[in-house]
C-alpha cells in the first residue's frame, strides 16, 4: 500500500466519522425523524450527492450508526461488570443499571437502534445483530449464575415449552457456555430480559409517564422480582456504586 492511498484511506475515515458526528448531533438535538443526508451535508458545507461517496444512501449511513451504538452501550455494560462485586448477582444488576442509564441519557440513539437495529437475520443465519449481541450479554451472567448456583425454575406449560424451542435456537449461537442450562432456565432468562428490556423502552418512548413521575422505583421493583426470579439478593443501586 502506498503513502498516497493509505492518506487518501485515512481521509476518508476522517470524513466518515465527521459525517457520523454530524448526524448524532441531529439525532440527539432534533430527534430520529429529522436525520437526513441533505441537514448533514448543509451542517458540513457539502453538497448531498457529495456525501454519497461515503454513504450511499441513509439507510447504510443509519446502520452503521447503530453498529457504533450498539458497540458503545455493550462496551459501558462489559465495563460496568467488570467493576462490580463479585457477589452473587451484582454483575447482573450492574449491567442492567447501566444499560438503563445509557438508555435514557440517549434517547435519540436508543430509539434509532430500536427502529432500525432490530433483527433482520434469521436464527441461525450465521450473522448476529447488534440487538442479539446486547440480549447475549445479559444470556452470559445468567448462564454464570446459573452454574455458580442453580436457581429456581418453573413448570413449564405448552405454551411456555413452546417458548423454549425457540429460546434454544438463540441460545444455540450465543457466545457462551450453556451446558446443562435446563429450558426452565431458559424461560426465566426470557421472562426476566424481555421485562427489564420492555420497562427500559417504554420509559425511553415516553409511555409510562402518564403512570410515573419517575420511573425509578418501579423499575427497581421489577429488578428486585427479576433477582428474586433468578435465587440472588436484590442489591440497592448505592451498593453497586460503592
Amino acid at each position: 500500500m502506498s503513502v498516497q492511498t493509505s492518506q487518501r484511506e485515512m481521509q476518508r475515515m476522517a470524513i466518515e466519522l465527521e459525517i457520523k458526528a454530524v448526524a448524532r448531533k441531529q439525532l440527539s438535538v432534533d430527534g430520529v425523524q429529522q436525520v437526513t443526508l441533505r441537514g448533514i451535508a448543509r451542517a458540513m458545507g457539502m453538497t448531498a450527492p457529495a456525501l454519497y461517496r461515503y454513504f450511499p444512501s441513509l439507510d447504510d449511513l443509519v446502520a452503521s450508526l447503530c453498529q457504533d451504538f450498539f458497540v458503545e452501550v455493550t462496551e459501558a455494560i462489559s465495563q460496568a461488570i467488570t467493576e462490580s462485586s463479585d457477589a452473587p448477582g451484582h454483575a447482573m444488576h450492574a449491567a442492567i443499571r447501566t444499560l438503563r442509564d445509557w438508555a435514557t441519557g440517549h434517547t435519540g440513539e436508543f430509539t434509532l437502534m430500536l427502529r432500525d437495529g432490530a433483527d433482520q437475520v434469521a436464527p441461525g443465519a450465521g450473522t448476529c445483530t447488534g440487538s442479539q449481541k446486547l440480549a447475549e450479554v445479559f444470556f452470559g451472567l445468567y448462564v454464570k449464575m446459573w452454574h455458580a448456583q442453580a436457581f429456581p425454575v418453573p413448570e413449564l406449560t405448552e405454551a411456555s415449552a413452546a417458548s423454549c424451542a425457540h429460546m434454544a435456537r438463540f441460545a444455540s449461537v450465543a457466545e457462551t457456555d450453556r451446558a446443562d442450562l435446563p429450558p426452565g432456565a431458559l424461560f426465566v432468562f426470557a421472562q426476566t430480559w424481555v421485562r427489564l428490556y420492555g420497562v427500559i423502552t417504554m420509559e425511553v418512548f415516553g409511555q409510562l409517564a402518564f403512570m410515573f413521575d419517575d420511573v425509578t422505583p418501579y423499575f427497581e421493583s421489577e429488578l428486585e422480582d427479576a433477582a428474586i426470579a433468578l435465587g440472588v439478593p436484590y442489591v440497592p443501586r448505592e451498593a453497586t456504586d460503592a
